[in-house]
């Protein structure tokens, strides 16, 4: 499990990261024990610890008339967080009330050739957001070449991003579907009575449809809202009519 990628995803610091391991890893300890466990300067620990003591994640304890920092139970990750969506929750109302609503036209963008279409699945990383996918997963492989789409599963897994995946059955298929559990992802099958030839992809606010032309695939990309929700829609559709279960990122 990436620890570091978690715990940064939740708001914090790489430094704030690196003290609140090595401060767990060591126990109580001085604010020099803990700067060369994190390998940190000592004039940085101290700011971060104060940072982190101020966020509710480390104390400080006098043993042997030595003061020394302490971190907090993990749980206390989960406290915080809950309360910063508690916070959020409040103030929600009056946010959306503040929204000015412009009636943006939705923004479409282009891609042509193999290259571009790789630019598409740099975006899915850039948005950060958990994502669905409807493709063939035997032409994907085919059209973007294994070594790519071995990287792009690697890079997913880095950034802590889950896939729901929905395909038609083949042996290929049949073989990703047993690294799931490692791959942070769920795959489905489509019924055999849907045929698939291309790859859609539902993440952030934004649509990806491309087209899988050995030749030369296109595809293109909408962000809108409500272009966005159609799809969902779409995608729960048939991820229940495939037998897929609900799954919560």
């Amino acid at each position: 499990m990436h620890l570091r990628t978690v715990i940064e995803q939740l708001g914090y610091s790489s430094h704030e990261t690196s003290v609140y391991l090595a401060s767990l890893e060591l126990g109580p300890a001085t604010a020099t024990d803990i700067a060369n466990k994190a390998r940190l300067p000592r004039t940085t620990v101290n700011l971060v610890i104060k940072s982190l003591n101020e966020r509710g994640l480390m104390n400080a304890l006098l043993l042997r008339k030595r003061k020394t920092w302490v971190a907090e139970n993990p749980e206390k990750l989960i406290i915080a967080l809950h309360e910063s969506e508690a916070a959020l929750k409040t103030v929600l109302p009056e946010l959306q009330s503040l929204r000015n609503d412009t009636g943006v036209k939705p923004t479409v963008r282009a891609y042509s050739g193999v290259e571009e279409i790789k630019q598409i699945m740099g975006d899915i990383i850039q948005t950060k957001h958990h994502f669905s996918t409807i493709m063939s997963w035997d032409d994907w492989v085919a059209t973007l070449g294994k070594p790519f789409v071995d990287d792009f599963i690697e890079m997913r897994y880095r950034h802590y991003l889950r896939i729901r995946l929905l395909t038609p059955k083949t042996k290929l298929s049949v073989s990703l579907r047993q690294h799931d559990a490692q791959e942070m992802r769920v795959t489905q099958f489509l019924p055999e009575s849907i045929v698939i030839n291309n790859a859609n992809f539902i993440y952030g606010n934004k649509v990806s449809i491309i087209s899988l032309n050995k030749k030369r695939p296109v595809g293109i990309t909408i962000e809108d809202e409500d272009i966005h929700h159609t799809m969902t829609v779409l995608f729960e559709s048939l991820w229940r009519q495939s037998g897929g279960a609900d799954v919560k990122f």
